[in-house]
């Protein structure tokens, strides 16, 4: 990932302002840097405050360097325009496959959840005037996972409570559908950063074709998705 220029921080950081629901004087009170320095700094004059403070500022909106924390649950919020989330993708995740998980559940907002990476975001889609686009065409996911349980009563006391979550829900749902399901559901479980590296980049696109290339052939060649699931099972309880 390039450096991101002053410019583009700017940018950044007020797309992730109103992501996330911040005010200056909320981000002031975080990070100490005054309410009417940051104002002045978002609209071009970078002198008002020093490098120091710009990296807290963008450390606190969820960046280190150039890159989105994975350390965090990032939660954020649109309303069905989906500027701010298009930015900030665009800037920051490049063409790192990303996971999308969302449910069928109706009502004006829609909770999803995307898995960068390391990276897992929360987002809440509550439509405008406009009709919301479909998240899924809008950022053209890698894959796709669609489950029954609502989203929004996903945990999100800390990260890895979500993580684990998504998963149990992912795990449920392959028992239900068909195994290009199953799959998707495997494929999730063998990119989650607690396995062990060797066993998927997410990363990488042609890691994951060849993984879904050789669990394909295992399908084919007749090995149960249970079968499947146990032999991973296994390998990460060996891990443990």
């Amino acid at each position: 990932m390039p450096t991101l220029q002053a410019e583009q921080l700017r940018a950044i950081a007020a797309a992730l302002m109103r992501l996330r629901g911040d005010t200056l004087s909320s981000v002031g009170m975080a990070t100490g840097i005054r309410p009417a320095n940051l104002s002045v700094w978002l609209r071009g004059k970078e002198q008002v405050i020093s490098a120091k403070r710009v990296a807290t500022l963008m450390y606190h909106l969820g960046l280190e360097g150039s890159s989105l924390r994975a350390d965090i649950l990032h939660q954020w919020r649109d309303a069905g325009a989906l500027d701010d989330l298009g930015l900030v993708l665009n800037a920051l995740v490049g063409s790192e496959a990303v996971v999308l998980y969302q449910d069928g559940q109706p009502g004006l907002t829609k909770t999803r959840f995307l898995q960068i990476g390391d990276v897992l975001v929360r987002i809440e889609l509550t439509a405008g005037v406009a009709a919301a686009q479909d998240l899924a065409d809008f950022i053209q996911p890698h894959r796709v996972i669609v489950l029954a349980e609502p989203l929004a009563a996903v945990l999100v006391e800390s990260v890895r409570a979500t993580r684990e979550a998504l998963l149990t829900l992912a795990e449920q749902a392959a028992n239900d559908v068909d195994d290009d399901e199953l799959l998707d559901s495997l494929l999730f479980q063998l990119g989650n950063s607690s396995w062990p590296t060797a066993s998927t980049n997410t990363s990488s696109p042609v890691g994951w074709q060849k993984l879904e290339q050789t669990l394909r052939a295992a399908l084919h060649d007749g090995f149960e998705p249970s079968a499947i699931a146990q032999w991973i099972s296994a390998a990460r309880d060996s891990q443990k």
